[in-house]
């Protein structure tokens, strides 16, 4: 009985054994750790299979300048009237401006052409001493003296060669104001298409010779991006113009200038 008490603490309280259990113990440990990491590890490395960048491209920029005349033209005609009351001035101003409209009409210029842009009225103010306790309002009284009706039409002119007509017509029927002329291309699109082709010929143009003093062929484009410059208006000898009584207007060539950047691989 005794020497079986006597085993069994020999068996539980030996070192080694505590000692072997230990290091099991740190071993399991230190390999889940890097069973862990090794996992994360491997997770970013597949990340990015297949989708490592390439080295071997060549990036060039091309660009592609077209000229074209405007051939359409946006105004915006002002009517402006001041009067005593609001309805003599809304009243005044309104018959000014169908005045020009019947005008533009006359030219040829459709309703759908036409649009109000604009429309206010002011109080018109002034300072009084006349009739005015200066006790109270040393520097004078500010009053309402009247109103000023605004009216502002845009009108969009599709003939360039009349533009100077139109304007002068219009100052004649009532407008007080003629502001913001601008000119359009209205084939535009086609315009930029063909500035894109320019583009894309430069850039081609331009591999190509890269590659050569490489020694080396272009592959497929694998990368392409494209922007166009807003158009100038720029002197040319093919300008048109449009005249009235008393002005001549200047249609003057626009540039449309496309530049793409586009990536070749290289074989």
């Amino acid at each position: 009985m005794e020497s079986q008490y006597f085993e069994k603490e020999a068996r539980t309280d030996n070192p080694l054994s505590k000692a072997l259990i230990i290091i099991l113990i740190a071993f399991l440990f230190i390999g889940t750790i890097y069973l862990f990491f090794g996992i994360q590890n491997l997770s970013k490395q597949t990340k990015y299979i297949g989708v490592e960048p390439k080295n071997d491209t060549i990036e060039v920029v091309g660009s592609g300048v077209v000229y074209a005349v405007p051939d359409i033209a946006v105004a915006s005609f002002t009517a402006i009237t001041e009067e005593q009351t609001i309805n003599l001035a809304l009243t005044k101003n309104r018959e000014k401006i169908n005045r020009v409209i019947d005008f533009l009409k006359r030219q040829g210029i459709s309703e759908d052409d036409m649009k109000t842009l604009d429309f206010n009225v002011y109080p018109k103010y002034q300072w009084q001493t006349t009739g005015v306790d200066l006790s109270i309002y040393p520097n004078g009284k500010r009053v309402i003296v009247g109103y000023e009706a605004v009216e502002s039409l845009e009108v969009i002119i599709r003939n360039s060669d009349n533009i100077g007509k139109v304007i002068q017509g219009s100052i004649d029927a009532g407008a007080s104001q003629v502001s913001n002329l601008k000119f359009i291309i209205s084939n535009e699109e086609e315009i930029k298409e063909e500035a894109r082709k320019l583009a894309i010929e430069d850039a081609e143009k331009k591999a190509s010779e890269i590659a050569t003093l490489l020694g080396v062929r272009i592959g497929n484009a694998s990368g392409f991006t494209e922007e166009y410059d807003v158009p100038k208006f720029l002197l040319s000898d093919g300008s048109t113009t449009g005249s009235g009584a008393n002005m001549e207007i200047v249609v003057r060539e626009n540039k449309i200038e496309a530049r793409v950047n586009v990536l070749y691989d290289i074989k």
